[in-house]
């Protein structure tokens, strides 16, 4: 599978979605194998702590098997199984290096990347020294928290649409742009077909009642909320344990967030008053 070779001029075969799956199921057994293998290796040599973390993850050797497959252009083994590579269908070409790599790095890292990025955002707006208003502060953390919960919903949505229509296996390889031709071999019998198109619309049904889940969980988390603040007196900052100190301007917080607050910052939290810490107020009896 070079990149520089052009394809015959006819028309190209997309694979059909039961040959993509079937080709990355073998690649993922073989992954998988590999992993158990390096694992048993480790324990015999007493060495299986030092890599224990590496191990657990498949991350490692999906990248390590990208690079001796597509990544010197071959096909992989779930690929040659099938009879189908790796192709841009719209410019009938293999596809370059750079669109290879991106995809491969998408669908290992894409989520977990995305998701830690999402995190030390919030980390960000929940800081002591951030220059948010509080207005601000829990607009962001609603809509931060939100797009983190519909990230794996998103890519669950995209599955469905993949069993439905079989273009790009992945998110990561839609963005890429990155597709299957089928180059030889027999194509599976229609009702294997109809059988995932069954599967891909229960699936858009499931990202459905995710998404409807997600909003619900959102409104009671919001309603929760209000009601620590309103009724059960909690801190306004952690919202979880009980207000046993106030500013001068009357809002309450426990004593550990405010004390560690105004040793950064001598403003009150909620309405950035000026605010020593020695003139911590402890309520009693509340």
């Amino acid at each position: 599978m070079g990149t520089n070779n052009k394809w015959p001029r006819r028309k190209l075969r997309c694979a059909s979605q039961a040959e993509i799956l079937r080709a990355h199921q073998r690649d993922d057994d073989f992954v998988k194998d590999l992993r158990d293998k390096l694992a048993e290796t480790l324990q015999n040599l007493s060495v299986r702590h030092a890599l224990s973390r590496c191990i657990q993850s498949d991350i490692p050797f999906k990248l390590l098997y990208f690079v001796f497959t597509s990544g010197m252009g071959n096909q992989t083994l779930g690929e040659e199984y099938t009879g189908i590579v790796q192709a841009d269908l719209e410019a009938r070409r293999v596809p370059t290096l750079t669109v290879r790599v991106l995809a491969a790095i998408l669908e290992c890292l894409g989520e977990r990347t995305l998701l830690g990025l999402l995190g030390q955002l919030q980390a960000r707006v929940n800081h002591p020294q951030s220059e948010l208003t509080p207005a601000a502060a829990t607009f962001l953390n609603a809509s931060l928290s939100k797009l983190r919960m519909m990230i794996p919903v998103i890519i669950l949505l995209h599955k469905g649409l993949f069993y439905l229509y079989g273009r790009y296996y992945s998110l990561g390889r839609r963005i890429a742009g990155l597709d299957h031709a089928k180059v030889y071999g027999h194509r599976p019998v229609d009702t294997v077909s109809w059988g995932l198109k069954l599967l891909g619309v229960a699936t858009l049904i499931q990202s459905l009642l995710k998404i409807w889940q997600t909003s619900n969980t959102q409104d009671v988390n919001t309603a929760t909320v209000s009601s620590a603040q309103s009724i059960d007196h909690s801190c306004q900052m952690c919202f979880e344990a009980r207000a046993t100190t106030t500013t001068l301007c009357g809002h309450l917080f426990c004593w550990s967030c405010l004390s560690e607050w105004l040793r950064v910052k001598p403003q009150c939290p909620y309405c950035r008053e000026h605010m020593p810490p020695s003139r911590i107020i402890h309520m009693m009896n509340l």
